[in-house]
């Protein structure tokens, strides 16, 4: 089976005071650079979806085997970040992963169980959920990616998988790894109690 990443990193952190989430650091390196080992560590080809220009996050990913690509438009949301992704992806294998890069809970082993449940239901979007909150990375078939490649820029992945809704096979989670992001200070207060 053969699925490739495109890890959205190109966000402003507008919520966060100031701080560039995808810099701060989780375990002795920068955010994104734990998000991008994640998914290497998987073996699976990653492209990083960054701003133009953007040296810090070369910087943060510097040596890393990966494909480090610009969104131009910087006040864009996720859905064109998504699909700058898409386009420097070969789409020539059994789908794609739509990853965040401000995840710091994630494990490999919740990668994998991921992967595993896209490798039982091929067809299907696997989105992770715990106590009913939808949670990311998203898996989708290369039919779908393909799809929403082509769609009209106004339509956001979200948007695309909810049109076909009845392809989403939820991967239920016991934990709320899926589900915990960094959106604002408070959420890193809280989430800095699982560093260690």
């Amino acid at each position: 089976m053969r699925l490739e990443v495109v890890l959205l990193a190109a966000g402003w952190s507008r919520r966060m005071e100031g701080v560039d989430k995808r810099l701060l650091p989780w375990r002795g390196a920068p955010m994104v650079r734990h998000a991008a080992a994640l998914y290497l560590g998987q073996g699976l080809p990653v492209v990083v979806v960054g701003r133009a220009q953007d040296e810090a996050l070369a910087l943060a990913l510097d040596g890393m085997d990966l494909r480090l690509v610009a969104n131009p438009d910087q006040d864009s949301e996720q859905g064109t970040s998504a699909r700058v992704g898409l386009a420097h992806c070969l789409l020539d294998g059994d789908g794609v992963i739509f990853a965040l890069a401000d995840q710091p809970l994630l494990r490999s082993e919740d990668i994998a169980a991921l992967i595993g449940n896209f490798a039982a239901h091929r067809d299907a979007v696997i989105i992770p959920r715990h106590d009913g909150v939808r949670g990311n990375p998203v898996v989708m078939p290369a039919d779908m990616a393909c799809g929403l490649n082509k769609a009209p820029a106004r339509i956001t992945p979200r948007t695309w998988i909810d049109r076909h809704r009845a392809r989403i096979v939820w991967h239920e989670a016991e934990h709320s790894r899926f589900t915990s992001d960094m959106d604002t200070p408070q959420d890193a207060d809280r989430l800095r109690q699982y560093e260690s």
